[in-house]
C-alpha cells in the first residue's frame, strides 16, 4: 500500500512538473506601421484632416475594442503617406466612416454543431473617405471617392486575444485595401503628385 501512494505521489508530481513546465505564448495584435507603405508625394502645401465619423457606442459596433481606434489609425495612414511635398494647393480628407462591427453568424442545427468549433461572428472594418485637391495655379482640382471594407470571421472557441486580434487584422486589410485604392486614383488625375 505504501508503495502504491509513493507511486501515484510520483506520478502525481511528474504531472504537476509537466503542467508547470508549459508555457503559453500570448500573440499581440499587429498594429498599423507606417513605414510599411511608401508615401506619395503630394502637389500641395499642406493637409487638412475632417474626421466627419462618430461611431456609436453600440452594437453591433466594436470600434472600441481597437487600439488605437479605427479612425486614428486612417489619420495615421494620410498624415504619413499623403505627403504636402510643396506647391499652392491644398488636400482635404474628409472621413465619413471607419467602423468596425461584429454580427453573429447563424449557427447550423443538428447533433454536430454541439462537437465542431463553428465560426461564431464576423468581424468587419468598413471605411470611406473622399480626398480632395485644389491646385489654384493652373486650375487643377481632383475628387476622389475612397471606400473600403474587409470582414473575417471567428471561431466560437476564441479567446479574448485571438477577438482583439481578428479586429486589428480587420482593420490593417482594410487600410491596406484604402492604400491601395488612393494609390490607383491618384495616378489618374494630372500633377497630383510632385516627383
Amino acid at each position: 500500500m505504501q508503495k502504491l501512494s509513493l507511486l501515484f505521489s510520483l506520478v502525481a508530481l511528474i504531472f504537476l512538473g509537466a503542467c508547470g513546465a508549459t508555457t503559453t505564448t500570448v500573440t499581440a495584435p499587429p498594429k498599423f506601421e507606417a513605414n510599411n507603405y511608401q508615401p506619395l508625394r503630394m502637389n500641395a502645401r499642406r493637409m487638412e484632416i475632417i474626421e466627419n465619423w462618430q461611431m456609436p457606442i453600440e452594437a453591433p459596433y466594436i470600434g472600441y475594442l481597437a487600439n488605437p481606434a479605427p479612425s486614428n489609425v486612417v489619420i495615421d495612414w494620410a498624415s504619413n503617406i499623403l505627403m504636402p511635398a510643396g506647391g499652392s494647393g491644398e488636400l482635404v480628407l474628409d472621413i465619413s466612416r471607419a467602423s468596425l462591427t461584429r454580427t453573429k453568424l447563424a449557427r447550423s442545427a443538428g447533433l454536430n454543431s454541439l462537437i465542431t468549433d463553428e465560426q461564431e461572428s464576423k468581424i468587419e472594418a468598413h471605411i470611406e473617405a473622399r480626398l480632395i485637391w485644389l491646385q489654384p495655379v493652373g486650375g487643377f482640382q481632383g475628387m476622389i471617392e475612397l471606400s473600403a471594407r474587409h470582414a473575417l470571421t471567428i471561431p466560437e472557441s476564441s479567446t479574448a486575444n485571438e477577438l482583439d486580434i481578428a479586429v486589428q487584422e480587420a482593420l490593417l486589410a482594410a487600410v491596406n485595401l484604402l492604400d491601395k485604392q488612393a494609390r490607383e486614383e491618384v495616378a489618374k488625375i494630372p500633377n497630383i503628385t510632385v516627383p
